[in-house]
């Protein structure tokens, strides 16, 4: 079991920790529908691991391997029991992770797998969680150069967990600025800056572990006292579908794709800097930016009934990860993919309701229903489970949305 799935339920708990101070002091930095549309998109990227392969493990190992004769000749070994060589793992992989997420946020397609982890209005430890799903994984060739100082693959998997989990910390707004530490590692005010759409703040502080090598770059910028951070995407997403926030960029280059008659900017739009659109596509399909002027965050309204609703799928969708996360191995594919696509389906529609889209009114059903349908393919011992939950979410939607006049779905205009 990986380093980040266990730190899952301490992430967790701090998460609880900065919602239960947030709403003591009333700091005001959390939004039920935000802050589940931000772990749904974690959970989405978690499950969808589960049922594909590594790119980069399947190209690094075998490369890894024909090359091992020849560190062994040159005296390379690295070990994960001699704290030196972690150290400087890190500091390999957060070089490599700093290109990668610079180049991210400067190529369509590679802006296409990031702009997930940023297209949340608010700034908490939930956004942290909010990660792509990698729908299309181009992101490992930045750490193939690892190979040239003969990183063996458990070395890199042991980096890379640590790099990403003490990138958890950085995301909250009630961190003070240390000037100290700003000089070298990445703290929360100089991530706030990474996160913000500020003119002055876009495409800064890229560094994961350290932010040295933005200073060495020219890419550090320091968080200003007079410009506060506005969080979130130019383009706004406005939904809380985890899977639609995945497919948000990729479908905006498709259409423009289809619709200009060059076919030189069919094939490289994708490579172009992030938010090139050729001209025709863009005065067929114009896509304003928001304006940070009079900047509001998308935050459709819908009934206490529906938010509690939401909020108890969401905690049940949570405990099936967990769960599927700690045992998926003992499942054959077939049904760790069939779990996948319900949770799948039901963190989509969750999204969808706490958009107050009217449609739900019927998805809901519709997915409780293909639910009962998949629940003989399951392992026997968990049919109680699933068929209470089945009876409980349909009684209770059915009073709430076709009962219950004042907490019925309502459309949202976008």
């Amino acid at each position: 079991m990986g380093l980040v799935t266990l730190a899952i339920p301490f992430f967790l708990l701090a998460v609880l920790i900065e919602l239960a101070l947030d709403r003591w002091k009333g700091w005001g930095l959390y939004r039920l529908n935000d802050a589940i549309g931000s772990l749904s998109a974690g959970i989405l990227s978690r499950i969808l691991g589960l049922v594909r392969v590594g790119i980069l493990m399947l190209i690094y190992i075998p490369l890894y391997q024909w090359l091992e004769p020849t560190y062994q000749q040159l005296g390379i070994a690295w070990s994960l029991d001699n704290p030196w060589h972690l150290v400087l793992a890190v500091v390999a992989y957060d070089f490599c992770y700093y290109w990668k997420h610079r180049i991210a946020h400067e190529i369509n397609i590679f802006w296409a797998e990031h702009l997930v982890h940023h297209q949340s209005e608010d700034y908490n430890l939930t956004t942290a969680l909010r990660q792509s799903s990698d729908l299309v994984p181009l992101g490992w060739v930045f750490y193939l150069p690892l190979m040239l100082v003969g990183m063996p693959p458990e070395v890199l998997i042991t980096a890379g967990a640590i790099d990403l989990i003490y990138q958890f910390w950085v995301h909250t707004q009630k961190f003070p600025k240390v000037r100290w530490m700003e000089w070298f590692l990445v703290t929360p005010s100089n991530h706030r800056v990474h996160h913000a759409q500020n003119k002055v703040y876009v495409d800064r502080n890229y560094g994961g572990v350290l932010i040295i090598w933005d200073r060495l770059f020219g890419t550090y910028q320091e968080e200003l006292d007079e410009e506060p951070c506005i969080y979130g995407v130019r383009k706004p997403l406005n939904t809380f579908d985890p899977l639609a926030a995945n497919l948000q960029h990729f479908r905006r280059m498709w259409l423009d794709a289809v619709h200009t008659r060059s076919w030189k900017e069919k094939l490289t739009l994708w490579f172009r800097a992030t938010g090139y659109r050729p001209a025709d596509a863009e005065a067929a399909m114009p896509v304003p930016s928001g304006d940070l002027d009079n900047f509001r965050r998308f935050d459709p309204q819908i009934g206490r009934g529906l938010r509690f609703y939401a909020l108890a799928q969401h905690v049940c969708y949570s405990a099936a990860t967990l769960a599927l996360l700690w045992y998926g191995k003992t499942l054959g594919y077939g049904t760790t993919a069939l779990l996948v696509l319900m949770l799948t389906l039901g963190l989509v529609v969750n999204g969808r309701i706490l958009d107050g889209e009217r449609r739900t009114r019927y998805w809901e059903l519709v997915r409780l229903a293909l639910l009962l349908v998949a629940v003989p393919v399951l392992p026997q011992i968990t049919w109680p489970a699933f068929v209470g939950y089945i009876g409980a979410s349909a009684g209770i939607w059915w009073l709430l949305v076709f009962h219950r006049k004042d907490d019925r779905v309502s459309p949202v205009s976008h």
